[in-house]
C-alpha cells in the first residue's frame, strides 16, 4: 500500500528516545484518565488477528504497546486526603462503576461513563446554586466565584480550547448573580486576577489570551470538560490556604493576678495585726521586712508574666520552675512566727493561700509549659511601633500554603522575612496579621482591632517585577496529561477502526490513519515535553503565590479576621487609624494613610502632606516627600473592602469608641503618643496609649516603675478610655456564608446571559 514505507519509518523514529522520556521503566504506565480504557487497552480491544497481518495494522498494534509516562512528582503539589469533592470532581470511575458497566451490555462502555461524567458535572451545578462560593460545599469561609462560575456551565461534555476562551475572555462589566435568594446581594462577578492565580487563563489589559492552561490547550488543540477546569480550580493555591493562629493564654495573667492578690491581701491583714499586737520591736520590724519582700516578689512576678503574655514583651523565660511556689513557700514559713508573737490567723484563710494556692500555681505552671511546648506564641509583640498596646488579647495570625510549590520552585528568604525559623517555621507565606481583641462599640462588645496586615511575598515582588512577567505560575499544569490522553484515545479508537477493515482499506483509510498516526505522535510528544518545558520555566522565573495586589491580600486578610471574629463571637472588626498609630509611631508613609485610612475610612486629612512629613517610596526604594496634600475625600483601601461587605452581607459600617484597655481594670499605666492638629482630635483622646491595666494602684505602680509609665486612674464611661476606629459590625451573615476570594482584576462576560 502507498504510504506505508513512510509509516514504517515513523515507526522507528517514534521508538527513539528523547530527553523527555522517562527512562526508567519504572516511570512508564497505561494511563487512563477515563478508566473506561488506557491508550494500549482501546488499541487492542477488538482488534482482529486478520487486521493484525496487515501493515496498519501492525503499526496499531506498535502504538497500542507505547505507554505514556506517569505525572512526575514534581508536577503535583502532594498528594492530600481524599475528600468528598474530589471523589465528585474525579472523573475517573471507580472498580464498582466499571463493573456496572461490563454488566451492562445494553448500553456502551464509553456511553456509561459519559453518564457518569454528566450526573457528576449535574450534582456540581446544583451545589453551586444551593451553596455558592463553597466550592461544592467544602467551605464556609472564602470560596471561588470562578468555581460556581464553571460549575453552572450547560455543557459537561469535551470542548475546544477556543470556545472556553470565548467564555472566558474578558468583556466589560458582566457578572452573575448566585440565583439563590439568601445570596441575592452577593455579585459573583470573576475576576481576571482569579483565572490568573488558578492558571487558567491569563488575558492581557486588552483582553487577549497570553498564557494559562486555556492557551496550552489551544496550541496542542486539546479538548477539554468542564471537570477538567473545576480540578484546575480546586487545587490553585488560593483555595488551599491555611491560617495559623500565634497568641497567648491571657488568662493566665488574670488568674496568676487573683492569686498574687490574694496572697498579698492576706499579707496586709497579718502585716497589720502584728503591727496592732507587737507594737515597734524588732520581731515586728522583721516580720513587716519579710512580708514586704514577699509581696514585692509578687508584684515583680504578676509583671513578668502581664509583660509576656498580655503586653508581649519577651522577658519572662522561667518556664521550669512554678511561678507562685517560692512565694508561697515563704508564706507558709512566715505563719509560725506570726504566731510566736502571739497573733492570731485565721486557719481557713492560710489553708486557702497555702492549699488552693499551690493548686492554682501548679494549674498555671502546667498550662505556661503547656505555651513553650507547643510553640504558638507570638513573634512580635515587642515591635510597640507597629501595633496599640493595651488590648485584652494581642493576636498574631498568618495565612500561608501548606504544601511544596510545584516544580521544585523555593521561595529565597526574601520572599518569607517573617516566620522563617525554628522548628515551626511557616511555609510560603501569603500574609501576615496583627492585632488585639479589645472592649468596645457598645457595652458589653468585644471588638477584633487589626494593626497591621503586611504580605512579604507580594511587597518584594511589587518592587523587582510588579508586572509579574518573571513570575511562572506551574499550577495545575499536570491536568494537560488527563485531557490529552482523552483526545489519545479518540485516536487510537479510530485507527483501530482503520485496521480491522484490513485488506478492505482504501486509499482515503491509508491517507487518514498516516494523519492520525502524526497527531499521535505530536500529542504524545507535547504530553511528554511539556512537563520538562513547564520545569524549566518554573525554575528560570519567580515563584508564584496568589492574590497579587494590595486591593486582593488586603480585602482577603480581612475576610479572614472577620470569620476569626465570629469564630471567637467578637462583635466588631476594626482597623487601628492612622492618626493613632501608623503615623503617630513610625515614619508617616501615604501608603499605610490610603491602605489602613482614618478613623472615619478616609485617606487623608484636609491640608495634611508633604508639609507635615508624609513621603513615599521611589522606584529605588528612596523616601520621597509627596507634593501637595492627602485625599480627605478618598476612601481608603481596607475601609472600602469593609464598606462593601457591609453592603453584600447586610451588616454595617461605622465609626466606633473602642477602649484603650481594660474598662474593668481602672489603674491604667499610660504612655504619650504623637498627636497633629490636622488630625482633628481632642487631645484627652489621642495624646496616651494604654500600656498596661490593672486592679489595683500598688499593682499598677510596680509595673510603671518597672516597665515606664505613669499611673492614671481612669473608670469606664471616661473620653480618655477610648479612641475612634472604623468598623465592621459581625453578623450572622457572616459567619453562616462564604466570602468571594478576589476583590479587583476585571470581569468576564456572563456566559449565562
Amino acid at each position: 500500500m502507498a504510504g506505508l514505507a513512510d509509516l514504517n519509518r515513523q515507526e522507528i523514529i517514534e521508538n527513539d528516545k528523547t530527553s523527555s522520556v522517562p527512562v526508567n521503566k519504572s516511570d512508564l504506565e497505561p494511563y487512563e484518565p477515563s478508566a473506561a480504557r488506557g491508550v494500549a487497552g482501546l488499541a487492542l480491544a477488538g482488534a482482529g488477528a486478520v487486521a493484525l497481518r496487515n501493515p496498519i495494522g501492525r503499526a496499531i498494534q506498535k502504538i497500542a504497546g507505547i505507554k505514556l509516562p506517569k505525572a512526575p512528582v514534581s508536577r503535583t503539589t502532594g498528594p492530600g486526603p481524599v475528600d468528598e469533592v474530589d471523589e465528585i470532581l474525579s472523573v475517573v470511575p471507580t472498580k464498582m462503576d466499571r463493573g456496572r458497566a461490563m454488566t451492562a451490555p445494553q448500553i456502551s462502555q464509553q456511553e456509561q461513563i459519559r453518564q457518569i461524567a454528566i450526573a457528576r458535572s449535574n450534582e456540581l451545578k446544583k451545589l453551586s446554586y444551593n451553596a455558592p462560593l463553597s466550592r461544592g460545599g467544602k467551605t464556609k469561609r472564602i470560596g471561588s466565584s470562578l468555581y460556581d462560575y464553571i460549575a453552572r456551565h450547560p455543557i459537561a461534555g469535551a470542548r475546544k480550547p477556543e470556545e472556553w476562551i470565548k467564555d472566558f475572555k474578558s468583556g466589560g462589566p458582566g457578572s452573575f448573580k448566585t440565583g439563590n435568594p439568601e445570596f441575592k446581594n452577593i455579585s459573583q462577578a470573576v475576576k481576571r486576577e482569579e483565572m490568573w492565580d488558578a492558571n487558567i487563563a491569563q488575558f492581557d489589559k486588552a483582553g487577549n489570551l497570553v498564557g494559562g492552561f486555556l492557551k496550552v490547550a489551544q496550541e496542542k488543540k486539546i479538548p477539554l470538560t468542564k471537570m477538567d477546569l473545576l480540578y484546575i480550580v480546586e487545587k490553585a493555591p488560593v483555595n488551599n490556604l491555611k491560617m495559623r493562629k500565634l497568641g497567648t493564654d491571657v488568662k493566665i495573667v488574670d488568674e496568676a493576678e487573683d492569686l498574687g492578690r490574694d496572697i498579698n491581701n492576706s499579707l496586709d491583714g497579718i502585716k497589720n495585726k502584728v503591727i496592732a499586737k507587737a507594737g515597734d520591736s524588732q520581731e515586728t520590724e522583721d516580720i513587716i521586712e519579710i512580708v514586704d519582700v514577699i509581696q514585692k516578689n509578687v508584684r515583680k512576678q504578676n509583671a513578668l508574666m502581664y509583660n509576656k503574655f498580655k503586653e508581649v514583651q519577651d522577658e519572662y523565660s522561667d518556664f521550669d520552675k512554678s511561678p507562685f511556689g517560692d512565694l508561697i513557700g515563704s508564706y507558709e514559713a512566715l505563719i509560725p512566727k506570726v504566731r510566736r508573737l502571739g497573733v492570731e490567723v485565721d486557719p481557713l484563710e492560710i489553708s486557702r493561700i497555702t492549699e488552693a494556692g499551690k493548686a492554682k500555681d501548679i494549674d498555671i505552671f502546667r498550662r505556661l509549659q503547656l505555651q513553650k511546648t507547643q510553640g504558638f506564641e507570638t513573634k512580635y509583640g515587642n515591635y510597640g511601633e507597629y501595633r496599640i498596646k493595651g488590648g485584652d488579647e494581642y493576636f498574631e495570625n498568618v495565612v500561608y500554603y501548606p504544601k511544596e510549590l510545584p516544580m521544585g520552585q523555593k521561595l529565597s528568604s526574601g520572599f518569607n522575612r517573617h516566620y522563617n525559623s525554628g522548628e515551626k517555621k511557616i511555609p510560603n507565606q501569603i500574609y501576615h496579621v496583627r492585632g488585639s481583641i479589645r472592649s468596645g462599640g457598645n457595652e458589653n462588645q468585644k471588638v477584633m482591632m487589626i494593626d497591621e496586615i503586611q504580605s512579604d511575598y507580594h511587597q518584594k515582588l511589587r518592587k523587582i517585577n510588579p508586572a509579574r512577567d518573571k513570575v511562572q505560575n506551574a499550577f495545575g499544569s499536570e491536568i494537560e496529561f488527563f485531557s490529552a490522553n482523552r483526545k489519545l484515545e479518540k485516536i487510537v479508537d479510530e485507527m483501530k477502526t482503520i485496521s480491522a477493515k484490513g485488506i478492505k482499506a482504501t486509499r482515503e483509510d491509508q491517507a487518514r490513519f498516516n494523519t492520525l498516526n502524526s497527531e499521535f505522535r505530536e500529542m504524545r510528544s507535547n504530553s511528554l515535553n511539556l512537563s520538562n518545558i513547564t520545569n524549566r520555566e518554573a525554575q528560570d522565573g519567580i515563584p508564584f503565590l496568589p492574590l497579587y495586589g494590595k486591593e486582593n491580600w488586603g480585602a482577603h486578610a480581612l475576610k479572614n479576621q472577620i470569620k476569626d471574629a465570629a469564630d471567637r463571637g467578637v462583635d466588631w472588626v476594626a482597623i487601628s487609624p492612622v492618626e493613632y498609630l501608623h503615623h503617630a509611631k513610625r515614619t508617616k508613609y501615604l501608603g499605610d494613610i490610603e491602605f489602613y485610612g482614618t478613623r472615619t475610612g478616609k485617606a487623608g486629612f484636609k491640608g495634611y502632606g508633604g508639609r507635615q512629613g508624609v513621603v513615599r517610596k521611589d522606584a529605588n526604594d528612596n523616601e520621597v516627600p509627596i507634593q501637595g496634600f492627602t485625599d480627605p475625600k478618598k476612601k481608603a483601601t481596607l475601609p472600602a473592602a469593609m464598606d462593601k461587605i457591609a453592603r453584600e452581607y447586610g451588616s454595617e459600617v461605622k465609626t466606633i469608641p473602642v477602649a484603650k484597655s481594660d474598662p474593668n481594670k481602672p489603674f491604667k499605666v499610660v504612655q504619650q503618643v504623637e498627636t497633629k492638629k490636622e488630625f482633628g482630635l481632642n487631645p484627652d483622646k489621642s495624646r496616651t496609649q494604654h500600656k498596661a491595666a490593672f486592679k489595683t494602684e500598688q499593682e499598677a505602680q510596680y509595673y510603671a516603675g518597672r516597665y515606664n509609665g505613669e499611673v492614671e486612674k481612669i473608670m469606664e464611661g471616661d473620653p480618655r478610655l477610648y479612641f475612634d476606629a472604623y468598623a465592621i459590625r459581625v453578623n450572622k451573615e457572616m459567619a453562616d456564608k462564604p466570602f468571594k476570594a478576589y476583590n479587583t482584576g476585571g470581569l468576564v462576560v456572563n456566559i449565562f446571559a
